[in-house]
Order: C-alpha cells, then structure tokens, then sequence
C-alpha cells in the first residue's frame, strides 16, 4: 500500500499567497515612505541653509550701510576746499560693499525659491531702497556741492536737508531711515530664525 502526503486544502494555499502579496504591498509602502520621508528631511535642510544664509547676510548689510550712513568722517588737510570729496569719500563707500548687495540678491532669490515668505522678500526690498535712497541722495547733494552759481531757494533747502538725512545716519529713533533698516533685518530674522533652526 503506498502511502500518500496529505493535499494541503486549496483555501490555505489562497491566504498563503495573499498574505505574500500583502507583505510585497506593505513593503512597497515602507519604502515609498522612508523615500518620502527622506525628501523632506533633505528639503528642510535645504530652506534651513539657505534661511541661515540670508541672515547672516542681512546682518552684514546692516553693518554695511552703518559704515556708509556714518555721519563721522575725516577729511584730509589738502581737502578742506574741495566741496565734492565728502561725497566721492561716501559714494566709495558704497561700492566697497557692492558685492555683499550681490550676495544679498542671490541669496533672497534661494529664499524666495525654497521658503517663500513673502515678508522676508519684502525686508530684503526694504535693504536694496535703503542702499538706492543713500546712492541717491550722495549724487545730487554732489552736484549741488558744484553748483555755485545760484544761492538756493527754501525748497532746494529742504531738499538737501532730506538727502543728508538719508545719506547720514545714527540708526536712532530719529533716523527714519536707520529705523527701516534695523526694522528688515528684524523681520529677517524673526521669520527665518525658526526655519534656520528646523523650529518649523
């Protein structure tokens, strides 16, 4: 009599084979997941350095226009009568720092790519107009340092005093533009902090 091995019923066979298959979906599922997750860490990495990157050059646009707003400045001995060299002193001054602005650009256009806070964009802005405001008021308080031919009527005055104003500045509560400056680079930091720190 031979023996046979008892059939192993079709319904176990069944599970058998569904559960092989769930484990092969749970396992795609995992490892979509661990992908995914891998992703975000790396993305938030990202905004964290390129957040730790405006910062740290806001910062040094702060210090920069505070070198080019001092209102103390010497003036050599063979200087004293030309009238325009205050003003090629300070307009040097500015492109002394002309890169760091580059580096300002390039690094707000990474912000603006990966974190995209629209009020930071508006800070960095605030940073550029403060730098453009000075450039400008150095050019024209130039030009009318040249200009001897006519005395100045009250508005051309008060325009000039309006430009010094820009032009030179003690970052107190009275330096309307100082205050804007130390307001962007407050802004930077409070809504970039976070982000630099992986606090969000």
């Amino acid at each position: 009599m031979v023996m046979t091995e008892p059939s192993i019923p079709d319904w176990i066979n069944a599970i058998a084979a569904a559960t092989g298959a769930l484990a092969i979906v749970a396992g795609l599922f995992g490892a979509k997941n661990s992908i995914e997750e891998s992703r975000n860490t790396a993305r938030e990495l990202r905004k964290s350095e390129v957040a730790e990157e405006l910062i740290a050059i806001a910062f040094n646009v702060e210090d920069a226009l505070k070198d080019i707003r001092n209102p103390f400045s010497s003036i050599p001995q063979e200087k004293l009568k030309d009238n325009r060299y205050p003003y090629q002193r300070r307009y040097e001054r500015i492109v002394i720092y002309n890169e760091l602005f580059r580096s300002l650009r390039d690094a707000q256009i990474r912000v603006r790519a990966v974190v995209n806070d629209p009020k930071v964009d508006e800070a960095v802005e605030v940073l550029f107009s403060a730098r453009s405001s000075v450039a400008v008021a150095v050019e024209i308080l130039a030009d009318y340092a040249d200009d001897h031919s006519t005395e100045l009527s009250d508005d051309e005055k008060n325009h000039m005093k309006s430009l010094k104003k820009d032009m030179y500045g003690s970052f107190s509560k009275r330096d309307e533009l100082g205050s804007e400056i130390t307001s962007a680079i407050a802004c930077i930091e409070e809504r970039l902090g976070p982000v630099a720190r992986l606090n969000s």
